[in-house]
């Protein structure tokens, strides 16, 4: 195909996560794509009222502004979209992708149920012309999920409404765009004599279970091993209950606590650290642990959720864990002995997924769909 698509993406939570994202590919990408977005904050506003936003928006282009296919993420209200928006727009082709969704997303203790949002995402599927899932965890998740809201339904309900959802549903892992991670490979060069740092590198929220870490930690004191720690990632508040005696318990071996404005510094701590760790019950795909493994930490993760997607089976029984209380052994045994040759093996599936090779795949994908 020699022609240069127009593609419109619809980003109503532009996040760090959804920006890196979109900006990758349209980095990478043959084709021209175009960013609406709207700030990463008030997902429920989001999902509820992005649709009038985006659509507010197209009717204020000239005609000849209609893209060839629209590429929007799980927090538009696609129904809305395309009920809502100008006429030239509703029969544009249309890719869903689904960074997370709120049907199977887990509720914290302190949380009530909230039906609605899942009821968006299906109305969503079913008004795009393509879903795509960051994992095959995610869409396994997702499906099941949708199947036992429908089955609980008093009456009324298409019998094929998942069924339709499955067909023209598919996978598309996250791509990143690694330039920013070689320079600071480069610039970092080999990892320096002193003692191997951990690192955890999420948000900090209940379903990352930063708890787990901290005991791992606790543990890990009581051992004859000289570490340091690093514990950054996206916090909206600027504490969390399972850090507030961080400080206190592991003194100067904790390097850094809080997030990482600049993106360089981040990418630097990471590339510094020796073991990239994860305690989460819930995971659609993992960008930070990829970027970690890509530049050069060893993982310790559950054994379950999308990692063991992001991770071939040869390296499960070294890297994944199936219950937290074999984290603190696992943790040791890399900090101790790291096994030679692994770090540059794990790098290179870590490489799989820079946008250089993933974007043409997905070009081709929705060079299908027009």
């Amino acid at each position: 195909m020699t022609d240069i698509l127009k593609i419109l993406a619809l980003e109503p939570y532009y996040n760090l996560s959804h920006s890196v994202f979109l900006e990758g590919y349209s980095r990478y990408s043959r084709h021209t794509v175009d960013i609406w977005s709207l700030p990463g904050r008030k997902w429920k506003w989001r999902m509820r009222g992005s649709a009038y936003h985006f659509a507010q928006l197209a009717a204020a282009e000239p005609p000849g502004a209609v893209p060839d296919v629209i590429f929007a993420s799980d927090f538009l209200n696609l129904a809305d979209w395309k009920a809502i928006c100008p006429p030239a727009y509703r029969d544009v082709p249309t890719v869903l992708y689904f960074h997370e969704n709120q049907a199977s997303y887990p509720l914290s203790r302190h949380a009530k149920g909230d039906h609605d949002y899942g009821w968006i995402n299906l109305s969503s599927c079913l008004a795009a012309d393509r879903v795509l899932f960051n994992s095959r965890f995610h869409r396994d998740q997702f499906l099941a999920a949708i199947r036992e809201a429908l089955s609980l339904m008093a009456d009324g309900v298409p019998d094929d409404l998942a069924d339709r959802v499955e067909e023209r549903s598919g996978v598309f892992p996250v791509g990143i765009d690694f330039e920013p991670h070689d320079r600071v490979r480069e610039e970092f060069g080999e990892a320096g004599a002193g003692p191997p740092v951990i690192l955890w590198n999420h948000r900090w929220e209940y379903d990352k279970r930063p708890e787990l870490f901290i005991e791992a930690l606790a543990s890990l004191l009581k051992l004859d091993i000289d570490f340091r720690v690093i514990i950054c990632g996206e916090s909206f508040d600027g504490s969390y209950p399972a850090f507030r005696d961080a400080r206190e318990l592991l003194g100067d071996r904790l390097i850094r606590l809080g997030f990482y404005e600049d993106r360089g510094d981040y990418l630097r701590a990471v590339a510094g650290s020796s073991v990239v760790v994860s305690t989460a019950a819930h995971e659609f795909f993992g960008i930070s642990v990829v970027e970690a493994i890509y530049l050069g930490c060893l993982p310790v993760l559950p054994r379950a959720l999308s990692y063991p997607e992001i991770l071939p089976e040869r390296f499960h029984a070294a890297c994944l864990y199936s219950d937290p209380v074999e984290l603190p052994g696992m943790l040791a045994s890399f900090l101790r002995e790291p096994p030679v040759g692994l770090a540059g093996e794990l790098r290179q599936v870590a490489a799989r997924y820079h946008w250089q090779r993933l974007a043409p795949e997905l070009d081709s994908l929705l060079e299908g769909l027009v």
